[in-house]
């Protein structure tokens, strides 16, 4: 079933790409794309076994969405005999969409648009070349907020794109746990990595929603904005033109940041086979340590993004 919905979303995909380069329906190319790799890798991951579930019953969707809140360890039991995926990421991706969209007309596309390609052009490595392209694309970018069959495109590709990141994820703890002798299967890890960021994903965009509309829009950040609102770390302690390294780093150790830690450690060590917890706070917290460094090493090579 599975194999037959990859085909299915690939072949979609072809027709839409195809599509928008003949400017029929134009604007979609990038979404087009997303969908045939999207249904490549639903291809692909419908080789890989899943667990047995038999004698387990089945938590039901909603059940499952619920109890990630209250009872997140008898989510993550019963997604060890019903590793799923779909409905969660949907959400996900749907509320992202929505707060971007939110927040580009909060602040208007020309202001967010116009900070990129401020910043942009001010990169040393840009020739005259690369500038005049730059700021030929500012008014098609513009533009592209306001088509509704643009958004819609940028939709699938955020949706196709957190696929393809969770099924990264529950890859490296895959074969994390069963490098630390643990056993897992690779669904299990799927969904567990799936699941963790679920309540995570909610809880921030409704507070970042509240924040968007309460705070002046002119003291809203276009680009740091559009990642979280909440000031639930000690950046506030450096001024990020100052010390852009620093205040990477103090930002991207938030609470929720520790809350999706726990929901990650209790889900790989609930959802696998034989997984300890040592084992599962190791997994998540290097992954965790991976993506602090990152996000610092992306202050030092763009600092002018964040001042």
């Amino acid at each position: 079933m599975n194999r037959l919905a990859g085909i299915i979303v690939a072949a979609i995909g072809l027709l839409v790409a195809i599509l928008s380069i003949v400017k029929i329906v134009p604007g979609l190319t990038g979404a087009g794309v997303a969908m045939i790799f999207l249904g490549g890798l639903i291809i692909g991951l419908s080789f890989v076994d899943k667990p047995d579930s038999e004698g387990a019953e089945k938590m039901s969707t909603p059940g499952t969405l619920a109890n990630m809140f209250v009872a997140p360890t008898d989510v993550f039991r019963n997604l060890r005999r019903h590793p799923r995926w779909l409905v969660a990421v949907l959400i996900m991706s749907v509320l992202s969409s929505i707060y971007v969209n939110l927040f580009v007309t909060r602040l208007t596309p020309e202001r967010v648009v116009g900070f990129t390609t401020e910043k942009t052009l001010e990169m040393p490595m840009m020739n005259d070349e690369a500038r005049k392209q730059v700021q030929a694309g500012s008014d098609e970018q513009i533009a592209a907020f306001r088509n509704p069959v643009q958004i819609a495109g940028s939709a699938v590709t955020a949706f196709t794109s957190s696929v393809f990141g969770f099924a990264f994820l529950a890859l490296i703890f895959f074969l994390f746990v069963m490098a630390m002798g643990g056993k897992i299967n690779y669904w299990q890890a799927f969904s567990a990595a799936v699941y963790a960021a679920l309540p995570f994903s909610i809880i921030r965009f409704v507070l970042n929603t509240i924040i968007l509309f309460i705070k002046d829009p002119d003291d809203i950040h276009p680009i740091l904005g559009q990642g979280s609102l909440i000031q639930d770390n000690l950046s506030f302690l450096v001024t990020p033109a100052a010390n852009p390294v620093i205040y990477s780093f103090l930002a991207s150790i938030t609470l929720l940041g520790f809350y999706w830690l726990w929901l990650n450690a209790t889900g790989l060590k609930n959802a696998g086979e034989k997984v300890t917890g040592t084992i599962a706070w190791s997994a998540s917290i290097a992954i965790y340590v991976v993506l602090i460094l990152f996000s610092v090493a992306l202050a030092a090579i763009f600092p002018g993004f964040i001042s």
